[in-house]
Protein backbone atom coordinates (compact mmCIF):
# COMPACT_ATOMS: atom_id res chain seq x y z
CA UNK A 1 0.00 0.00 0.00
CA UNK A 2 0.79 3.73 -0.33
CA UNK A 3 2.06 5.45 -2.92
CA UNK A 4 5.19 7.49 -3.91
CA UNK A 5 5.34 11.43 -4.94
CA UNK A 6 8.23 13.31 -6.27
CA UNK A 7 9.80 16.27 -4.20
CA UNK A 8 10.35 18.67 -6.73
CA UNK A 9 10.62 21.42 -4.13
CA UNK A 10 14.41 22.54 -5.00
CA UNK A 11 13.69 22.75 -8.38
CA UNK A 12 11.04 25.31 -8.35
CA UNK A 13 11.99 28.14 -10.65
CA UNK A 14 14.10 26.42 -12.84
CA UNK A 15 14.53 25.88 -16.56
CA UNK A 16 14.23 21.92 -16.46
CA UNK A 17 15.08 19.41 -18.81
CA UNK A 18 15.07 15.78 -19.48
CA UNK A 19 17.55 13.86 -20.81
CA UNK A 20 17.05 11.39 -23.57
CA UNK A 21 19.39 8.99 -22.01
CA UNK A 22 21.63 8.90 -19.38
CA UNK A 23 23.25 6.04 -16.73
CA UNK A 24 21.88 8.64 -13.89
CA UNK A 25 17.88 7.73 -15.49
CA UNK A 26 16.03 9.53 -18.25
CA UNK A 27 14.16 12.42 -15.50
CA UNK A 28 13.50 16.01 -15.63
CA UNK A 29 16.94 18.43 -14.16
CA UNK A 30 17.87 21.49 -13.79
CA UNK A 31 19.98 22.54 -16.70
CA UNK A 32 22.53 23.56 -14.17
CA UNK A 33 22.79 21.96 -10.77
CA UNK A 34 25.75 23.50 -9.67
CA UNK A 35 23.74 26.65 -9.45
CA UNK A 36 20.89 24.76 -8.59
CA UNK A 37 22.06 22.84 -5.64
CA UNK A 38 25.69 24.84 -5.17
CA UNK A 39 29.04 23.14 -5.34
CA UNK A 40 30.55 22.63 -8.53
CA UNK A 41 32.91 25.31 -8.48
CA UNK A 42 35.59 25.50 -11.21
CA UNK A 43 39.10 26.61 -10.97
CA UNK A 44 42.01 27.45 -13.52
CA UNK A 45 42.57 29.40 -16.24
CA UNK A 46 39.71 32.37 -16.27
CA UNK A 47 37.80 31.90 -13.24
CA UNK A 48 37.79 34.10 -10.38
CA UNK A 49 39.41 33.32 -6.50
CA UNK A 50 37.93 35.82 -4.74
CA UNK A 51 35.59 33.23 -3.12
CA UNK A 52 38.76 31.50 -1.67
CA UNK A 53 40.31 34.60 -0.52
CA UNK A 54 37.41 35.46 1.44
CA UNK A 55 36.88 32.20 2.90
CA UNK A 56 40.42 32.21 4.08
CA UNK A 57 40.21 35.67 5.37
CA UNK A 58 37.55 34.43 7.24
CA UNK A 59 39.30 31.63 8.45
CA UNK A 60 42.25 33.79 9.68
CA UNK A 61 39.92 36.09 11.58
CA UNK A 62 37.95 33.29 13.23
CA UNK A 63 41.35 31.63 14.41
CA UNK A 64 42.90 34.59 15.85
CA UNK A 65 39.60 35.20 17.90
CA UNK A 66 39.65 31.50 19.09
CA UNK A 67 43.50 31.89 20.35
CA UNK A 68 42.57 35.45 21.59
CA UNK A 69 39.47 33.79 23.88
CA UNK A 70 41.85 30.60 24.89
CA UNK A 71 44.60 33.24 25.55
CA UNK A 72 47.20 31.64 23.58
CA UNK A 73 47.74 35.50 21.94
CA UNK A 74 47.42 37.55 24.86
CA UNK A 75 47.45 41.17 23.56
CA UNK A 76 49.34 42.57 27.33
CA UNK A 77 51.86 40.40 26.56
CA UNK A 78 52.88 41.86 23.33
CA UNK A 79 52.50 45.57 24.99
CA UNK A 80 54.33 44.71 27.94
CA UNK A 81 57.02 41.95 26.61
CA UNK A 82 60.27 43.64 27.94
CA UNK A 83 58.54 43.98 31.52
CA UNK A 84 57.74 40.13 31.33
CA UNK A 85 61.07 39.18 29.78
CA UNK A 86 63.45 41.50 32.86
CA UNK A 87 60.81 39.36 34.91
CA UNK A 88 61.45 36.24 33.98
CA UNK A 89 65.52 36.72 34.13
CA UNK A 90 65.14 38.29 37.63
CA UNK A 91 63.41 35.25 38.19
CA UNK A 92 65.48 32.23 37.23
CA UNK A 93 68.68 34.22 38.65
CA UNK A 94 67.44 34.72 41.93
CA UNK A 95 66.08 31.16 41.94
CA UNK A 96 70.01 30.14 40.65
CA UNK A 97 70.88 31.77 44.26
CA UNK A 98 68.46 31.45 46.56
CA UNK A 99 67.37 34.71 46.25
CA UNK A 100 63.64 32.99 46.61
CA UNK A 101 61.37 36.00 47.83
CA UNK A 102 63.45 38.14 45.17
CA UNK A 103 61.81 36.05 42.50
CA UNK A 104 58.80 35.86 44.00
CA UNK A 105 58.38 39.58 44.31
CA UNK A 106 59.63 39.84 40.73
CA UNK A 107 57.18 37.32 39.05
CA UNK A 108 54.18 38.26 40.76
CA UNK A 109 54.24 42.00 39.59
CA UNK A 110 54.36 40.93 35.82
CA UNK A 111 51.48 38.17 36.48
CA UNK A 112 48.24 40.40 35.55
CA UNK A 113 49.64 40.95 31.52
CA UNK A 114 49.99 36.89 31.78
CA UNK A 115 48.08 33.80 30.39
CA UNK A 116 48.69 30.22 31.50
CA UNK A 117 47.77 29.27 27.82
CA UNK A 118 50.15 31.36 25.96
CA UNK A 119 53.99 30.17 25.32
CA UNK A 120 55.31 33.23 27.60
CA UNK A 121 53.07 33.58 30.23
CA UNK A 122 53.18 29.76 30.95
CA UNK A 123 57.01 30.16 32.13
CA UNK A 124 56.22 32.90 34.15
CA UNK A 125 53.59 31.12 36.40
CA UNK A 126 55.72 27.85 36.31
CA UNK A 127 58.30 29.84 37.30
CA UNK A 128 56.47 31.52 40.10
CA UNK A 129 54.97 28.49 41.09
CA UNK A 130 58.70 26.59 42.15
CA UNK A 131 59.39 29.91 43.46
CA UNK A 132 56.61 29.86 45.91
CA UNK A 133 57.31 26.27 46.24
CA UNK A 134 60.80 27.53 47.50
CA UNK A 135 59.62 30.02 50.00
CA UNK A 136 57.34 27.53 51.99
CA UNK A 137 54.00 29.19 50.43
CA UNK A 138 52.65 25.75 49.35
CA UNK A 139 49.34 26.72 48.99
CA UNK A 140 49.80 29.25 46.28
CA UNK A 141 52.37 26.56 44.42
CA UNK A 142 49.64 24.46 44.78
CA UNK A 143 46.51 26.51 43.11
CA UNK A 144 48.93 27.62 40.33
CA UNK A 145 50.45 24.13 39.73
CA UNK A 146 47.03 22.95 39.35
CA UNK A 147 46.18 25.59 36.98
CA UNK A 148 48.81 24.59 34.58
CA UNK A 149 48.06 20.77 34.65
CA UNK A 150 45.38 22.22 31.65
CA UNK A 151 47.68 24.35 30.37
CA UNK A 152 48.08 24.22 26.00
CA UNK A 153 51.52 24.31 26.43
CA UNK A 154 52.45 20.56 26.92
CA UNK A 155 55.96 21.06 28.28
CA UNK A 156 54.50 23.66 30.54
CA UNK A 157 51.76 20.99 31.24
CA UNK A 158 54.02 18.19 31.27
CA UNK A 159 56.50 19.82 34.13
CA UNK A 160 53.66 21.49 36.23
CA UNK A 161 52.00 17.79 36.73
CA UNK A 162 55.22 16.08 37.46
CA UNK A 163 55.70 19.14 40.05
CA UNK A 164 52.48 18.98 41.32
CA UNK A 165 52.91 15.27 41.88
CA UNK A 166 56.08 16.05 44.03
CA UNK A 167 54.50 18.71 46.17
CA UNK A 168 51.43 16.33 47.26
CA UNK A 169 53.75 13.75 47.90
CA UNK A 170 56.05 16.13 50.14
CA UNK A 171 52.75 16.86 51.95
CA UNK A 172 51.71 13.12 52.01
CA UNK A 173 54.97 12.30 53.87
CA UNK A 174 54.54 15.39 55.90
CA UNK A 175 51.40 14.38 57.70
CA UNK A 176 52.30 10.79 57.76
CA UNK A 177 55.56 11.25 59.93
CA UNK A 178 54.50 14.42 62.12
CA UNK A 179 54.54 11.27 65.33
CA UNK A 180 58.38 10.66 64.32
CA UNK A 181 59.92 14.17 64.72
CA UNK A 182 63.32 14.20 65.65
CA UNK A 183 61.37 17.01 68.51
CA UNK A 184 59.55 14.84 69.74
CA UNK A 185 62.18 12.11 70.52
CA UNK A 186 64.10 14.17 72.40
CA UNK A 187 61.50 15.46 74.47
CA UNK A 188 60.09 11.79 75.17
CA UNK A 189 64.39 10.61 76.02
CA UNK A 190 64.75 13.86 78.38
CA UNK A 191 61.30 12.87 80.14
CA UNK A 192 62.16 9.34 79.74
CA UNK A 193 65.54 9.65 81.48
CA UNK A 194 64.71 12.55 84.31
CA UNK A 195 67.02 14.90 82.47
CA UNK A 196 64.75 18.11 82.94
CA UNK A 197 64.72 17.62 86.83
CA UNK A 198 68.57 16.80 87.12
CA UNK A 199 69.12 19.76 89.39
CA UNK A 200 66.60 18.18 91.76
CA UNK A 201 69.04 15.13 92.18
CA UNK A 202 71.62 17.48 94.16
CA UNK A 203 71.84 18.66 97.49
CA UNK A 204 73.67 21.73 96.65
CA UNK A 205 71.35 24.18 94.51
CA UNK A 206 72.28 27.68 94.60
CA UNK A 207 70.24 30.74 94.27
CA UNK A 208 71.70 33.08 91.80
CA UNK A 209 69.81 36.35 92.27
CA UNK A 210 68.20 37.48 95.28
CA UNK A 211 65.04 39.37 96.15
CA UNK A 212 63.16 39.98 99.14
CA UNK A 213 60.15 39.77 99.15
CA UNK A 214 59.18 40.21 102.55
CA UNK A 215 59.17 44.02 102.82
CA UNK A 216 58.68 46.76 100.50
CA UNK A 217 57.77 47.20 97.11
CA UNK A 218 57.71 43.72 95.81
CA UNK A 219 55.75 42.67 98.68
CA UNK A 220 52.84 45.07 97.51
CA UNK A 221 53.64 44.01 94.09
CA UNK A 222 53.49 40.29 94.48
CA UNK A 223 50.06 40.79 96.45
CA UNK A 224 48.69 42.87 93.83
CA UNK A 225 49.03 40.08 90.88
CA UNK A 226 45.54 39.72 88.70
CA UNK A 227 45.34 36.59 87.37
CA UNK A 228 42.77 36.70 84.88
CA UNK A 229 40.32 39.39 83.49
CA UNK A 230 37.23 37.65 85.46
CA UNK A 231 39.17 39.14 88.62
CA UNK A 232 40.13 42.10 87.42
CA UNK A 233 36.06 42.80 86.67
CA UNK A 234 35.38 41.77 90.31
CA UNK A 235 38.52 44.23 91.98
CA UNK A 236 36.73 47.30 89.88
CA UNK A 237 33.50 46.01 91.22
CA UNK A 238 34.21 46.22 94.56
CA UNK A 239 36.42 49.43 94.25
CA UNK A 240 34.21 51.86 95.29
CA UNK A 241 36.03 53.66 97.44
CA UNK A 242 38.92 54.22 99.70
CA UNK A 243 40.28 50.59 101.50
CA UNK A 244 37.82 48.69 100.05
CA UNK A 245 40.56 47.54 97.69
CA UNK A 246 44.79 48.01 97.77
CA UNK A 247 45.34 50.87 95.45
CA UNK A 248 47.95 48.74 93.82
CA UNK A 249 46.01 46.12 92.87
CA UNK A 250 43.53 48.59 91.23
CA UNK A 251 45.91 49.29 89.15
CA UNK A 252 47.26 45.81 88.22
CA UNK A 253 43.39 45.24 87.58
CA UNK A 254 42.96 48.09 84.71
CA UNK A 255 46.73 47.43 83.33
CA UNK A 256 45.62 43.39 82.61
CA UNK A 257 42.26 44.85 80.92
CA UNK A 258 44.15 47.22 78.98
CA UNK A 259 47.02 44.59 78.04
CA UNK A 260 44.53 42.19 76.71
CA UNK A 261 42.46 45.02 74.77
CA UNK A 262 45.44 45.44 73.53
CA UNK A 263 46.12 42.02 71.98
CA UNK A 264 42.95 41.82 70.48
CA UNK A 265 42.47 44.69 69.14
CA UNK A 266 45.53 43.83 67.06
CA UNK A 267 44.20 40.40 66.15
CA UNK A 268 41.15 42.16 64.84
CA UNK A 269 43.27 44.79 62.79
CA UNK A 270 45.28 41.49 61.39
CA UNK A 271 42.37 38.83 60.56
CA UNK A 272 40.29 42.45 59.00
CA UNK A 273 43.06 43.31 57.15
CA UNK A 274 42.68 43.14 53.62
CA UNK A 275 45.85 43.20 51.34
CA UNK A 276 45.73 44.44 47.85
CA UNK A 277 46.39 41.27 45.58
CA UNK A 278 49.92 41.52 43.76
CA UNK A 279 49.48 38.15 41.55
CA UNK A 280 46.69 37.11 39.41
CA UNK A 281 46.50 34.13 37.37
CA UNK A 282 43.91 34.25 34.17
CA UNK A 283 42.41 37.76 35.77
CA UNK A 284 42.20 36.29 39.36
CA UNK A 285 44.10 36.44 42.19
CA UNK A 286 46.17 34.20 43.52
CA UNK A 287 44.68 33.44 47.25
CA UNK A 288 47.36 33.60 49.90
CA UNK A 289 46.87 31.39 52.87
CA UNK A 290 44.54 33.53 55.34
CA UNK A 291 45.74 33.19 59.07
CA UNK A 292 42.84 30.65 61.32
CA UNK A 293 39.75 32.75 62.40
CA UNK A 294 39.58 32.85 66.29
CA UNK A 295 37.32 30.87 68.50
CA UNK A 296 33.77 32.11 69.05
CA UNK A 297 33.20 33.87 72.09
CA UNK A 298 30.58 31.58 72.40
CA UNK A 299 33.35 29.21 72.74
CA UNK A 300 35.64 30.58 75.46
CA UNK A 301 35.86 30.79 79.16
CA UNK A 302 34.81 33.51 81.28
CA UNK A 303 38.65 34.68 81.73
CA UNK A 304 38.70 34.91 78.44
CA UNK A 305 38.83 38.49 77.03
CA UNK A 306 35.93 39.24 74.66
CA UNK A 307 36.46 42.55 72.71
CA UNK A 308 33.04 44.33 71.75
CA UNK A 309 32.52 45.23 68.25
CA UNK A 310 31.76 49.24 67.89
CA UNK A 311 27.97 48.68 67.37
CA UNK A 312 27.93 46.72 70.34
CA UNK A 313 29.90 49.25 72.46
CA UNK A 314 27.86 52.09 71.16
CA UNK A 315 24.50 50.40 72.09
CA UNK A 316 25.89 49.49 75.52
CA UNK A 317 27.60 53.22 76.11
CA UNK A 318 23.58 54.81 75.53
CA UNK A 319 22.63 56.19 79.27
CA UNK A 320 24.12 57.93 82.48
CA UNK A 321 27.65 56.74 84.15
CA UNK A 322 28.67 57.89 87.12
CA UNK A 323 32.65 58.52 87.57
CA UNK A 324 34.13 56.21 89.91
CA UNK A 325 37.85 56.26 89.62
CA UNK A 326 40.86 57.98 87.92
CA UNK A 327 44.09 56.03 87.71
CA UNK A 328 47.70 56.47 86.93
CA UNK A 329 49.15 54.27 84.58
CA UNK A 330 51.79 52.97 86.77
CA UNK A 331 52.50 52.65 90.58
CA UNK A 332 49.54 53.50 93.12
CA UNK A 333 47.93 56.60 92.21
CA UNK A 334 44.20 56.60 92.28
CA UNK A 335 41.11 59.24 92.91
CA UNK A 336 38.24 58.25 93.64
CA UNK A 337 34.61 60.40 93.47
CA UNK A 338 32.35 58.32 95.91
CA UNK A 339 32.08 61.68 97.81
CA UNK A 340 31.10 63.75 94.55
CA UNK A 341 28.82 63.63 92.16
CA UNK A 342 30.38 63.34 88.73
CA UNK A 343 27.48 61.99 85.95
CA UNK A 344 28.13 61.62 82.33
CA UNK A 345 25.07 61.40 79.64
CA UNK A 346 25.51 59.75 76.17
CA UNK A 347 22.89 59.65 73.40
CA UNK A 348 24.51 57.49 70.74
CA UNK A 349 21.48 58.23 68.50
CA UNK A 350 22.55 61.84 68.11
CA UNK A 351 26.02 61.04 69.09
CA UNK A 352 26.19 63.70 72.14
CA UNK A 353 27.17 63.84 75.61
CA UNK A 354 26.26 65.97 78.81
CA UNK A 355 28.28 65.93 82.44
CA UNK A 356 28.10 67.75 85.27
CA UNK A 357 30.54 67.28 88.46
CA UNK A 358 33.53 69.00 90.70
CA UNK A 359 36.40 71.07 88.90
CA UNK A 360 38.11 72.41 91.94
CA UNK A 361 35.56 74.53 94.16
CA UNK A 362 32.80 74.31 91.89
CA UNK A 363 30.32 72.41 89.73
CA UNK A 364 30.90 72.11 86.24
CA UNK A 365 28.34 71.57 83.15
CA UNK A 366 29.46 70.54 79.82
CA UNK A 367 28.21 69.46 76.48
CA UNK A 368 29.47 68.43 73.18
CA UNK A 369 29.26 66.17 69.99
CA UNK A 370 31.00 62.17 69.90
CA UNK A 371 32.67 60.67 67.40
CA UNK A 372 33.90 57.20 67.69
CA UNK A 373 37.00 55.55 65.75
CA UNK A 374 35.75 52.19 65.13
CA UNK A 375 39.10 50.50 63.90
CA UNK A 376 40.87 52.15 67.52
CA UNK A 377 37.79 52.04 69.86
CA UNK A 378 38.61 55.88 70.46
CA UNK A 379 35.73 57.82 71.55
CA UNK A 380 36.45 61.66 71.16
CA UNK A 381 34.33 64.51 71.83
CA UNK A 382 34.21 67.91 70.19
CA UNK A 383 32.27 71.36 70.42
CA UNK A 384 32.83 71.03 74.07
CA UNK A 385 30.96 73.95 75.70
CA UNK A 386 31.40 74.66 79.75
CA UNK A 387 29.17 76.48 82.05
CA UNK A 388 30.30 76.62 85.62
CA UNK A 389 27.14 77.26 88.57
CA UNK A 390 29.34 79.62 90.03
CA UNK A 391 29.92 83.04 87.84
CA UNK A 392 29.02 81.85 84.25
CA UNK A 393 31.67 81.06 81.56
CA UNK A 394 31.02 79.52 78.20
CA UNK A 395 34.04 78.66 75.66
CA UNK A 396 34.89 76.21 73.53
CA UNK A 397 37.73 73.91 75.31
CA UNK A 398 41.30 75.25 74.17
CA UNK A 399 45.12 73.81 75.57
CA UNK A 400 44.82 74.65 78.86
CA UNK A 401 45.66 72.47 81.59
CA UNK A 402 42.79 69.91 82.52
CA UNK A 403 42.75 67.16 85.62
CA UNK A 404 39.93 65.66 87.32
CA UNK A 405 36.77 65.12 86.01
CA UNK A 406 36.94 67.84 83.70
CA UNK A 407 39.80 66.32 81.87
CA UNK A 408 37.83 62.84 82.26
CA UNK A 409 34.83 64.31 80.26
CA UNK A 410 36.63 66.13 77.48
CA UNK A 411 40.00 64.46 76.62
CA UNK A 412 39.43 61.68 73.60
CA UNK A 413 39.41 57.92 75.81
CA UNK A 414 39.78 54.47 74.27
CA UNK A 415 37.33 52.24 75.45
CA UNK A 416 38.75 48.81 77.12
CA UNK A 417 34.94 47.32 78.02
CA UNK A 418 31.33 48.97 78.30
CA UNK A 419 29.18 46.80 79.33
CA UNK A 420 25.49 46.87 81.98
CA UNK A 421 27.14 47.41 84.44
CA UNK A 422 31.27 48.92 84.01
CA UNK A 423 33.03 51.43 81.24
CA UNK A 424 36.45 51.48 81.54
CA UNK A 425 38.28 53.53 79.34
CA UNK A 426 42.25 54.98 78.56
CA UNK A 427 44.22 57.09 77.12
CA UNK A 428 45.03 56.77 73.46
CA UNK A 429 48.87 55.77 73.00
CA UNK A 430 50.58 59.42 72.15
CA UNK A 431 47.50 61.50 73.02
CA UNK A 432 49.20 62.72 75.85
CA UNK A 433 52.97 64.42 76.29
CA UNK A 434 55.00 65.01 79.59
CA UNK A 435 55.67 64.60 82.78
CA UNK A 436 51.92 64.10 83.51
CA UNK A 437 51.36 61.83 80.55
CA UNK A 438 50.88 58.83 82.56
CA UNK A 439 48.56 60.54 85.26
CA UNK A 440 44.85 59.48 85.16
CA UNK A 441 45.52 57.34 82.55
CA UNK A 442 42.22 54.67 83.41
CA UNK A 443 38.89 55.72 83.71
CA UNK A 444 36.41 53.73 85.40
CA UNK A 445 32.69 54.73 85.64
CA UNK A 446 29.68 52.81 86.59
CA UNK A 447 25.86 52.71 85.79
Amino acid sequence: GGSWQRDLTGTQGQELYKPKSGSWGAFPRPKDISKAYGGGRRVGAGFSKEGDIDSDSNTQKLLKEYRRKVGIDVPTEKEHATEIQEALQIGQLAMQRGLYPTAVSALEKVTKWCSTNSPVGSKVFLELAMAYEATGRTKEAYQVYKTLTTCRMEDVKYNAKRLLYGLEAMEFMKDLSSDFSRQKIKNTFIDTTGLANIAQNFDNVYQTAYVDLDNGYYKRLTESIVRSNREARQILLKATGKGEVGRMKIVQALRSLARHFDEALEQESLQSKSLEPTAFINGKPILAEQPPDDVSPFARSFDDFVLATPEQMMENLQGSWRLQLLADKQGDGVSFFNTSLAIQKFSTKQMTFSASGPSGFVQVQCSGQLTLDDSQRILAKNDINIESLVGSFFGILGTSKKSGFLAAVSRSQQIIIVDSMLLVTKSPAGARTGKDAEKEHFAVWRR
